[in-house]
């Protein structure tokens, strides 16, 4: 991916606590186990990582962030923050900005306390559901910015709250419908569009971007710019596959017809008109509010009965088990089941076996665990699921709210042939032999560059899906040549056999009105990955797939992927 340096010019029912506390955590694939990586969290929402084994972890109701490194829950907080956490509100929502390795951002989305202390009293009302950006300086979360602030009443349910970072690092959460009735839940006479039951697109400072659905260049400053769909009732689920980019939630049916959703730019989930397939809801499409550019669209699936799902992820790494991989495994509230989701080839549709969800609906009303949902059961004994993240270390993390702690389900240790014993099977193992390498590279999504003079380079990792043994090359060049050689092949390689998604060149910045530009591009026992196709066909930076340009003259060597 090109990057270019210029020169200097909660919870439904926690409440209600559904069921009893689990007695053991399975999963249906005998290839996989479950094992404990911390516990004693109070009431725990949303996790994220901000290393290997470190972990960062929200307290719903004492508006606590914790961490747990190498699975030991560290004493106190690393941040503690007053939050109103009545119902559903509270501490809800966290997520690393993409560029965390070089600016070392956290969000966070809570509903904030206007007492300056925690407190459920009705008395009180909350100053908001607000988005905030923090920094990691190491061992705390400091410097708060407020980056949106986000109705709270009439609430106190369906504040929403998961928040996290998709396709060119657009920051993606969601609101619910805070029980209101407006044109945003699909009353055409209701009140106009005022952030609620919407999904917000937006940029890392908060603001729309000009490609969303709504956004109109003569009107930058309507609600609608930042909004990427609307309609939603509750949603405790984003996801984005990583096969394709698109957006994945779940949403929270009243008393019937939960739903997962492939949310396409625009949509219209239909609440509070249609729940569900507009098929089996007494109104119909002619009933909603049609904002220019919207799309309605029934549900990827449903389930007749709610079990209320709650977050939902896609497995993306083999380590997962050569059959898992790209499937979409969602968790639930009611039930403490993992469902599993397999899709069609074109990844736009969730595709199903056994004839009776040929309809895409679970009827499971007398049922509500099971009924038709034999196809799709994946895991139990999970209470109350509130996230589900893809590690490091390609496993999957399970946050349990009731049950305090956090699970990973990974490689069961001799379930399958492994000669280099790296968690993944040999059958889809691209490089078995070789430790830490076992899916082949693919081009790098995005390259961040920061600063002038030193300019600082990052991007997304590949080593969950790649393996550990992942290594990465950067190639740069003068812009200026690029454009005069209508080519990539004018270029230096500023680093080779990087271990981390990061570099620094230590060159001085480039002469005023000129820029460099940056390519990268990931490696392993697989192969290697690509710079980058461009849009040419043939693309012009095949030939730095195919041999690497000289080392770029006044660079020494490098140490731990910084350049000196």
């Amino acid at each position: 991916m090109l990057g270019e340096r210029r020169g200097s010019a909660f919870w439904i029912t926690v409440l209600l606590l559904v069921g009893s506390r689990a007695e053991g955590q399975t999963v249906s694939d005998a290839n996989l186990e479950v094992k404990l990586v911390a516990s004693g969290i109070s009431v725990p929402t949303s996790m994220a990582f901000i290393g290997p084994g470190d972990i960062l972890v929200l307290q719903k109701n004492n508006g606590m962030v914790r961490r747990v490194t190498n699975g030991v829950l560290q004493p106190g907080a690393v941040l503690d923050v007053a939050v109103h956490y009545s119902s559903e509100r509270g501490l809800l929502g966290i997520a690393t900005d993409p560029g965390f390795l070089q600016n070392h951002h956290v969000y966070l989305y809570y509903t904030e306390s206007s007492t300056g202390a925690d407190t459920n009293l009705s008395t009180s009302t909350p100053l908001g559901n607000r988005l905030y950006r923090y920094t990691w300086n190491g061992s705390a979360l400091v410097d708060p910015v407020l980056v949106l602030d986000l109705p709270v009443t009439t609430g106190p349910n369906h504040n929403g709250g998961v928040i996290a970072f998709g396709p060119r690092d657009a920051l993606f959460g969601v609101i619910g419908d805070l029980n209101r009735n407006g044109k945003l839940e699909n009353f055409p006479a209701g009140p106009d569009p005022d952030d609620t039951g919407v999904i917000f697109r937006v940029t890392r400072a908060g603001q729309p971007f000009p490609d969303n659905p709504f956004f109109s260049p003569a009107n930058p400053s309507d609600p609608m710019a930042a909004y990427f769909a609307y309609g939603v009732r509750n949603s405790f689920g984003l996801t984005f596959d990583p096969r394709t980019g698109d957006l994945w939630d779940t949403e929270n049916g009243p008393a019937s017809y939960d739903e997962v959703n492939r949310v396409i730019p625009g949509f219209n989930s239909g609440w509070e008109q249609i729940m569900g397939p507009d098929a089996r809801d007494p109104q119909g499409q002619g009933d909603l509010w049609v904002a220019p550019g919207s799309t309605y669209l029934d549900p990827q699936f449903s389930w007749a009965a709610t079990v209320a799902p709650t977050a939902l992820a896609f497995a993306a790494s083999p380590v997962l088990g050569c059959a898992l991989v790209g499937d979409l495994l969602v968790g639930d509230n009611n039930c403490g089941q993992l469902y599993r989701f397999e899709l069609d080839a074109a990844r736009e549709q969730l595709a199903f076996a056994s004839s009776v969800l040929q309809d895409r609906v679970a009827d499971n009303g007398g049922l509500t665990c099971s009924g038709e949902l034999g196809e799709i059961l994946f895991g139990s004994g999970f209470g109350v699921v509130t996230d589900l993240e893809n590690g490091p270390d390609g496993a999957l993390n399970v946050v349990s709210a009731t049950l305090g702690a956090i699970y990973r389900i990974g490689p069961r240790t001799g379930a399958f042939p492994d000669a280099d014993a790296d968690g993944v099977a040999d059958a889809c193992d691209c490089a078995p032999s070789q430790a830490g390498a076992y899916g082949l590279p693919v081009e790098v999504p995005t390259l961040r560059v920061t600063g002038a003079a030193a300019t600082t380079l990052g991007w997304d990792s590949q080593a969950p899906t790649g393996g550990s043994a992942t290594s990465y090359t950067v190639v740069t060049g003068d812009l200026s040549a690029l454009r005069a050689s209508g080519g990539f092949g004018v270029a230096c390689t500023l680093a080779e056999g990087l271990g981390a998604p990061e570099a620094v060149d230590p060159r001085p910045a480039p002469a005023a009105g000129s820029a460099f530009y940056y390519l990268a591009r990931a490696s392993n026992a697989c192969g290697n990955g690509s710079f980058g196709r461009g849009t040419g066909s043939p693309s012009p930076r095949e030939v730095l797939d195919v041999s690497l340009p000289l080392r770029c003259t006044g660079l020494e060597g490098s140490v731990g992927g910084r350049l000196y």
